[in-house]
């Protein structure tokens, strides 16, 4: 079997997550959060990588930048239920820092894709490309933008999840 080059924001989002899982896991029986909040951020913090997923095989550059943009909406909302977990004390300061600081390097991430991508779309003198300008094998190609745009790290604090 042929090894893939690593993409960045596909191991990020699966790594998140599973992070936002165990969390979730440990949030709901150690602290006794609120069953909805709970379910919210599993489900928009497990929906980022799924909406990267898709958007790596799109049918064109246009349908590329919208998954990745619905990814992006969804590490939006995920970032509103951290912080929701944290003000009802669910999350202590350090975990609330810690996976807070991998879900902003997921939308710094995306930000930069998506940016990258749109500008793709256009050529010099400011025309729309169309699918029949460029190729329609956009799968890989695209999404590895993130390794040559993103320089960001994986901080891994002490935390339970």
């Amino acid at each position: 079997m042929l090894k893939r080059k690593e993409n960045i924001i596909v191991e990020k989002t699966k790594a998140f997550a599973d992070r936002i899982g165990r969390m979730c896991v440990f949030v709901q029986k150690q602290r006794k959060a609120n069953s909805d909040v709970i379910r919210q951020v599993n489900r928009s913090g497990t929906s980022i990588g799924a909406n990267i997923a898709e958007g790596i095989y799109a049918q064109s550059n246009p349908d590329f930048i919208s998954k990745f943009s619905i990814a992006l909406k969804e590490a939006n909302e995920t970032k509103y239920w951290l912080e929701r977990l944290h003000a009802s004390g669910s999350l202590n300061e350090k975990e609330f820092d810690s996976i807070l600081h991998d879900n902003q390097e997921i939308i710094y991430i995306l930000i930069s894709i998506i940016k990258t991508m749109k500008e793709k779309n256009y050529q010099k003198d400011g025309t729309a490309i169309t699918d029949n300008d460029k190729d329609a094998n956009v799968s890989n190609e695209n999404a590895n933008v993130s390794n040559e745009n993103a320089n960001v790290s994986n901080e891994n604090g002490n935390h339970n999840f």
